[in-house]
Order: structure tokens, then sequence, then C-alpha cells
């Protein structure tokens, strides 16, 4: 396994002689390595781990490594995913939906709530009410963006 030396570092300070380390250290481990903790692809990657107590030197490899790769793509649905999460949390809820398609007068406004209701149905994969940015790349996939 090639290991970033930042990382490598960055996970025998926090581990302290032990081999793991918390969700708190690995956030640090992401940022010390200029993985933005803010970013979508970020956000949906750490909240898919989220109940993880703690992670091995390997896990944190990966975890950075499926960040850094997530981050290298998706620029024209990054900047439609920015579109939509009007609050800038890193998520895009039924509230960011329907001002954004209200904004947009794509539907009627009769017709935002059941567009909303179908949208989280098909996108929202963790039932959380919300979507995050890989929900929102799935659900978009096969979605011409012109």
């Amino acid at each position: 396994m090639s290991v970033s030396p930042l990382v490598r570092s960055g996970f025998e300070k926090y581990a302290d002689g032990g081999k793991e380390v918390s969700i708190e250290a690995l956030r640090d481990i992401l940022l010390v390595n200029l993985i933005p903790l803010n970013h979508p692809v970020v956000v949906a990657l750490l909240d898919e781990v989220k109940d993880k107590r703690a992670f091995t030197l390997e896990e944190v490899c990966e975890l950075y490594g499926r960040a850094k790769k997530q981050l290298e793509g998706f620029l024209d649905r990054l900047d439609l995913f920015e579109k939509y999460d009007i609050n800038g949390d890193g998520f895009i809820s039924r509230e960011d939906l329907k001002t954004s398609l209200r904004e947009r007068d794509y539907y009627t406004e009769g017709d935002l709530d059941t567009v909303i209701d179908l949208v989280m149905m098909f996108g929202d994969a963790n039932k959380d009410d919300r979507l995050n940015y890989k929900e929102f790349v799935i659900m978009l996939q096969d979605v011409p963006l012109e």
C-alpha cells in the first residue's frame, strides 16, 4: 500500500503508538493533506463513515485516496450541486430544493411538493430527507448537463 508521507505522519501522531485514530483525527489528517472538509464530495464521504469510531492506517489511506480521486472530477455536477445547496451545508434539503426550483420557475407552485417528493424518493438513498453530493451525482449520472 502506497501511503502519502503526510497521511502516515498524521496517523502516527494521532494514533500515539496505537493502531487506530478517531473520526476527529481522520478529519484533521484529511485537512492537513489539503482535503477541504466542507466540500460536498468530502461531506458525503465522511457521512458514510460517521458512525465508525476508529480507523486503521489502511482505512485512513483508503478514505484519503477516495476523497482525492473524487475531488478530481465532477466539476459540472459540483457547480450544479452548489446551486441547489442554498445554505451551503453540503446537503440539499427539501427546503433548498423548494427555494431553488421556485427561483428558477421550473414548476408550478402546485407541482413543487410532488417533484420534491419524487426527487427524495429516487435520490435519497440513506433516507435522511436530504441529498448529499454522492446521492446527487448518482441520481443524475445519466442526465446531460447541457
